[in-house]
């Protein structure tokens, strides 16, 4: 067996015993270094758990939309002013016959999509029926509709006489007119109790100066429509009556 020379010898303990003073300082250094990565991470750990946490909160989902509930209010106001056009005050008017539903083969289609409706003379409509084979179905649903109206058929149209109203049935309608507004303003507080209840759900998570403000803006917004219905009422009344 060969004996190990002694430069072999002094390189396998080189570590133990003859460790220069740089090399011994170097490695301080760099265990120094290895602790304070270790702290960090764990602190940065921390850090970024902590910064979770808040981003998490933030992110929580109220349950108050202040556009879904304006755009609520808004939609009462629309079908409000939609349903007014189908009130009749003795002039011929295409929207009057929009509430029409035609049957045919058990199945229920509006009247718009099955024909066209336009006006002759002020007191005459004009319906023109796309397929002629539900011609005869259109002239019943006309009739049977409610609305006090008997067409009849002119060769390939339907003419559809508007009578001039009493004053019995002037009166009809301006009560019509009060019962569909109450019932806007029926769904204009029930959306309105809607947004206070989400609001107290958003109390949970949103200062209460904020929530305060939210509160305002929602009773505002309800007087402001209110007040628009009212507008409507008087306004189509007044045109019944004159």
């Amino acid at each position: 067996m060969a004996t190990p020379t002694l430069s072999r010898l002094l390189t396998r303990h080189v570590g133990i015993l003859h460790t220069p003073t740089e090399s011994l300082a170097l490695r301080w250094k760099q265990q120094q270094q290895r602790g304070y990565a270790k702290k960090t991470k764990k602190k940065g750990g921390a850090s970024a758990a902590a910064e979770s946490n808040i981003n998490t909160a933030e992110d929580i989902a109220r349950a108050f939309d202040e556009k879904k509930l304006q755009d609520r209010m808004d939609g009462t106001i629309t079908s409000l002013k939609e349903s007014f056009k189908t009130l009749r005050v003795g002039r011929a008017n295409p929207a009057i016959l929009d509430s029409v539903r035609v049957r045919i083969d058990g199945s229920n289609y509006s009247l718009r999509d099955l024909a066209q409706v336009t006006i002759r003379d002020p007191q005459t409509l004009l319906v023109s029926v796309h397929d002629s084979e539900f011609r005869s179905a259109v002239d019943k649903s006309i009739r049977e509709s409610g609305l006090n109206l008997n067409p009849v058929i002119d060769n390939e149209m339907i003419r559809v006489p508007v009578p001039k109203p009493t004053k019995e049935s002037r009166d009809k309608m301006a009560k019509s007119v009060s019962q569909m507004s109450e019932q806007v303003k029926s769904k204009i507080r029930n959306i309105r109790q809607d947004g206070m209840k989400q609001l107290k759900q958003d109390s949970k998570i949103a200062p209460a100066d904020e929530i305060k403000r939210l509160e305002k803006m929602v009773q505002t917004l309800t007087d402001k429509h209110n007040k628009n219905i009212d507008e409507l009422i008087k306004t189509k009344v007044k045109e019944i009556q004159s």
